[in-house]
C-alpha cells in the first residue's frame, strides 16, 4: 500500500511531497504533501489527514508471515491489537484494501487506490498505472537508514520483507490448535471480511 501510494503521488507530481514512517512525522508534516506509514491508531493524525488508507489480510496469513519474518510465537494476544487498530483506522479510511483481491487483479486495485487520493480526474486519467505497478512489484530492500532503523531509505522495506505472499500459505505452517484459537477468537471480524463463512465455520 505505502509504495503504491508513494509512486502514485510521485507520478501525479503533487507539490512538496515527502514520505516516511510515523517516527519522522514532525519533519514530514512540514511538507505540503506528506505520506505517513503507521500501524497504531493515532487519533490526532486521523483527524488531521486528508486521506486515510488501510488494508487487511486473512489473520492466519498475517500470523504466518509474522512468524516467518520475525519468528514470533503463535499467540492470539498480539493479534487482538492488530484487529483493534485496524477497526479504529478503518472508520476513517477512504479505501480499505482487501489484500487477497490485490492478488487477483493488481491493476484494478492500484486504480482504486489512486481514485481515493483526491486527485483531479485529469491527473487520474494520465497516470501510468501499468508502469507504476511494475515499479511497485520490483521494489526491494536496498539501503538501510541505520542499524537502529534497518529499513530501506525510500520504500521502507526491510531485509526479508517479502516471504510468501500467497493467500492460504498459513496452512503449511500454523499448528491446528492455534488456527482453531484464531478462528474462534476473531470469528466476527473474519466472517465480516469473508475469511470464515457464518454457518459452515471455515472459509479456506
Amino acid at each position: 500500500m505505502f509504495n503504491t501510494v508513494r509512486l502514485l503521488l510521485k507520478n501525479a507530481a503533487v507539490p512538496d511531497f515527502a514520505s516516511g514512517f510515523v517516527d519522522d512525522k514532525e519533519e514530514l508534516l512540514r511538507h505540503r504533501t506528506a505520506l505517513i506509514k503507521l500501524h497504531r491508531f493515532r487519533p490526532e493524525l486521523a483527524a488531521k489527514a486528508d486521506v486515510v488508507l488501510t488494508s487487511h489480510r486473512d489473520l492466519r496469513d498475517v500470523a504466518a508471515s509474522a512468524n516467518r519474518i520475525f519468528h514470533t510465537e503463535f499467540s492470539t494476544v498480539p493479534m487482538n491489537g492488530w484487529v483493534k487498530e485496524h477497526v479504529k483506522w478503518a472508520q476513517f479510511a477512504a479505501y480499505d484494501l482487501h489484500y487477497e483481491q490485490l492478488l487477483v487483479d493488481r491493476l484494478s486495485e492500484v486504480k482504486k487506490i489512486a481514485a481515493s487520493l483526491r486527485l483531479s480526474q485529469q491527473t487520474l486519467d494520465q497516470l501510468p498505472y501499468e508502469a507504476i505497478l511494475r515499479e511497485v512489484e520490483g521494489e526491494k530492500f536496498v539501503k538501510k537508514v541505520s542499524d537502529s532503523t534497518p529499513h530501506d531509505t525510500v520504500n521502507l522495506m526491510h531485509k526479508g520483507h517479502i516471504t510468501d505472499g500467497r493467500h492460504g500459505s498459513w496452512k503449511t505452517l500454523l499448528p491446528e490448535d492455534f488456527v482453531a484459537a484464531v478462528e474462534k477468537e476473531f470469528r466476527g471480524w473474519m466472517v465480516g471480511k469473508g475469511y470464515l463463512t457464518p454457518h459452515l465455520g471455515v472459509g479456506r
